[in-house]
């Protein structure tokens, strides 16, 4: 395409050798409605696009016909998106109600989105599609907009007989935490910010789940602590730093369940970490250890073992490792203790002390995991007991807390969400201010408007640090 019609598409001042380029030095705001996108006006009360984001969803071709006819259709037939979305509730086997209540809609307007021909506030349609795990941008105009695998294994958590099943907010939180990650690595590609190796690649996954189990879940750790640069008896400060910072895994912390611990998700070719902040990890020994074991899975189990979607329950993670019989998970299991207290370390905490209890003390407060799971690490490293009775007299001097929660408890914007605080609300500041989405889309993402989120935005960047 020449130059001369790029800058009929994107504007005089437009310039570059591709449309990209174009785009990114285009002063374009587009707006799209249920039905079709066009050059915005003042007046215009869609949701606000910049050129970049435009070109990236919806193609050259159609900021072409905008700029020939004034405006584009998006929709590939008058059953759009309604089919789309409705198909999709019913796939994830939630009915109207469930969706209103996790949505904030009123069941009225999802009814109506939700039946061909009706006219809708795209804001409306956006807010039904992401609580379902969809790409509300292409929702209606590109017949790819969801991981259809995720939204069957989400259904199976909501069919289930046992104590495994999931109720609807927890599976709608799910599948929300879904429409996170996939969103959280889709900037990390536009600022490109790498993945490690060890999760984009896959380096260090192995079928080992041989007999001793848990053994083969300590040499994993200690293969990923090599990898990562740390010592053979360095505690891990903040286990959501490394995962954020160095591993470049994207982490949803939310409130489900109040049995359920933790869970690795696919959404598309985007995976992560879904942490539950009820239960026992309201304690941040807890949580730590939840980090590590779902670390285990995603760094080191092939996808067909992560199945889309793997819950954890804290039956699961607060067993000793010994007792749990599923090898995936008794080799997580070792893998999230020697992640977090290396096996060297403990031994060389036990050989300084002939007290026991002292001993769990030691490790509790060096490596900041429960007493409980150094307990047992203990006997399972060492052979040395501590009766149960003595585990209460153990004082846990040190505090994890603040170094796992700081982004959550200080987040300024209150009606942000919890699983779009930390890390991701840094990474839509970080696209907006590139040029890569709008201030209305970044403030969308945030669950705000775009006043609360201009004010605060610095702010949510210094928090993350």
């Amino acid at each position: 395409m020449s130059v001369i019609q790029m800058n009929d598409i994107f504007g005089e001042g437009a310039s570059g050798a591709t449309a990209e380029e174009f785009a990114a030095t285009s002063t374009n705001v587009y707006v799209r409605s249920q039905v079709q996108i066009a050059l915005s006006k003042p007046e215009a009360k869609g949701r606000k696009l910049s050129a970049v984001e435009a070109l990236r969803s919806y193609g050259i071709e159609t900021l072409r016909a905008v700029a020939s006819e004034g405006y584009a259709p998006l929709v590939t037939s008058r059953d759009e998106p309604a089919s789309t979305l409705k198909r999709r509730r019913v796939e994830l086997g939630l009915d109207i109600r469930d969706v209103a209540k996790a949505s904030g809609l009123d069941a009225e307007a999802i009814k109506n989105i939700e039946t061909s021909g009706r006219p809708s506030k795209i804001r409306d349609i956006e807010r039904l599609s992401v609580s379902l795990a969809l790409d509300e941008r292409i929702v209606g105009f590109s017949k790819v907009v969801g991981d259809q695998e995720l939204g069957i294994r989400l259904r199976e958590l909501r069919s289930n007989r046992d104590d495994t099943r999931f109720d609807p907010s927890s599976v709608l939180k799910l599948a929300q935490a879904g429409w996170v990650i996939a969103r959280h690595n889709e900037i990390g590609r536009m600022l490109k910010i790498d993945v490690h190796p060890m999760v984009s690649q896959g380096s260090l996954q192995t079928y080992d789940y041989r007999y001793k189990t848990a053994e083969r879940g300590y040499e994993l750790a200690e293969r990923v602590r090599e990898v990562l640069g740390l010592t053979a008896e360095e505690p891990i400060a903040s286990v959501r730093n490394l995962i954020e910072d160095k591993l470049g895994i994207p982490l949803v912390q939310d409130k489900l369940t109040s049995r359920f611990a933790g869970a690795t998700i696919a959404n598309g070719v985007n995976r992560g970490i879904v942490v539950n902040e009820e239960g026992l990890n309201e304690k941040a020994s807890v949580r730590r250890m939840t980090l590590a074991h779902e670390i285990g899975h995603l760094v080191g189990d092939p996808d067909e073992k992560l199945n889309r979607l793997r819950v954890d329950t804290y039956d699961t993670l607060v067993n000793n490792v010994a007792s749990v019989t599923d090898p995936v998970e008794r080799r997580a299991n070792g893998f999230a203790v020697a992640f977090l207290a290396p096996p060297l370390g403990v031994k060389a905490i036990a050989r300084t002390y002939d007290d026991p209890v002292r001993v769990v003390e030691e490790i509790v407060n060096t490596f900041g995991i429960s007493k409980t799971a150094a307990s047992n690490h203990l006997v399972n490293i060492t052979g040395m007991e501590v009766p149960k009775r003595r585990l209460h007299s153990i004082q846990e001097t040190t505090d994890w807390t603040p170094s796992e929660n700081l982004t959550l408890d200080y987040f300024p914007i209150h009606e942000t969400s919890l699983r779009k605080r930390g890390r991701f609300a840094s990474l839509v500041v970080k696209a907006q201010q590139g040029g890569h989405i709008s201030e209305d889309t970044a403030a969308s993402w945030l669950d705000t408007d775009i006043d609360s989120y201009v004010s605060h935005r610095e702010t949510i960047l210094a928090l993350q640090g």
